[in-house]
């Protein structure tokens, strides 16, 4: 789950909000109405806390309550951002639920006064208070239930920060290129070729999968160590010294060989930070979701 689509209710929001002043009040989406949250999920069969209420799933010992996947569930429904199937929407409550706990672990609290900042923001944008008791109406909720929603959102956006760090100071990078083929007999001959002394740009605009590189001679250019899909391979450029090759390296994709070139400090391009702020935040969120005890009763 993305970051973008973590904090897509906040997106939902404002744009709802923005159009609400322009739609009356009771053109609620046709197809929200129609919702059930629970079709599908063995309700009768779920475990309940102590006072009864059936539970979804429990978060280290935090639980997620039957109501309140209702609840979520009715507003995926009536957004137009983000997954709706009730296995979407549970990961989503128990990531967020793990980010509220780390937030409080580390000393990060959202202000009432900041809550209200973001709220009068909505209000202002919504065309005035009727309209946005109107939109709060149409789309069920209370205000007290918006305010709880942007609480997570400012928890969320500060924990990515504090995760994310500086990205404008300079960071280890390396330049590496790489093959990519199917089997580990292909990879294992072309090491042999290269040790013989055979170009490595010309084997990989030969034999490479990768079409994004191979006509490149298999160049991967300066990264960092979050940003390449298949995290293996970038752990072992970093670990190689400029000119050495590694290999056979086996991803998801395939089999890799692959040579780093150079390794400096360097500044991240400004285009770039934005998708290394979010790969930092997932990559954190997935080792805490691991670490995590977690138990699902869908």
């Amino acid at each position: 789950m993305s970051y973008e689509n973590r904090l897509f209710r906040v997106a939902v929001l404002l744009l709802a909000v923005l159009g609400a002043a322009a739609c009356s009040p009771t053109s609620a989406n046709p197809s929200a109405q129609a919702i059930q949250p629970t079709q599908g999920i063995p309700v009768d069969s779920l475990p309940t806390n102590e006072a009864g209420v059936p539970l979804i799933a429990r978060v280290n010992d935090i639980e997620i309550t039957l109501p309140e996947y209702e609840r979520e569930a009715q507003r995926y429904q009536q957004s137009i951002v983000g997954a709706n199937t009730p296995t979407a929407i549970v990961q989503t409550m128990i990531q967020q639920t793990l980010i509220e706990q780390a937030a409080t672990q580390n000393g990060i609290v959202v202000t009432e006064d900041e809550v209200n900042q973001e709220l009068q923001s909505l209000i202002d944008s919504s065309g005035g208070v009727e309209a946005w008791r109107a939109w709060l109406t149409q789309n069920g909720y209370t205000e007290e239930e918006l305010r709880a929603t942007l609480r997570e959102t400012l928890l969320t956006t500060q924990m990515r920060d504090r995760v994310t760090g500086d990205l404008s100071n300079p960071v280890l990078q390396v330049h590496a290129r790489h093959i990519l083929v199917r089997t580990q007999q292909e990879a294992n001959d072309l090491l042999v070729r290269l040790r013989n002394g055979e170009d490595f740009a010309s084997l990989a605009g030969q034999y490479s999968l990768d079409t994004s590189t191979s006509v490149n001679g298999g160049d991967l250019g300066w990264f960092t160590s979050e940003e390449l899909l298949e995290p293996t391979l970038s752990q072992v450029a970093f670990q190689l010294q400029p000119g050495q090759i590694a290999g056979p390296i086996q991803t998801s994709l395939g089999y890799h060989i692959i040579q780093t070139l150079e390794s400096e400090e360097r500044l991240i391009d400004a285009d770039k930070r934005a998708q290394l702020a979010q790969n930092r935040f997932e990559n954190w969120l997935s080792t805490l979701t691991a670490t995590a005890r977690i138990e699902e009763y869908l």
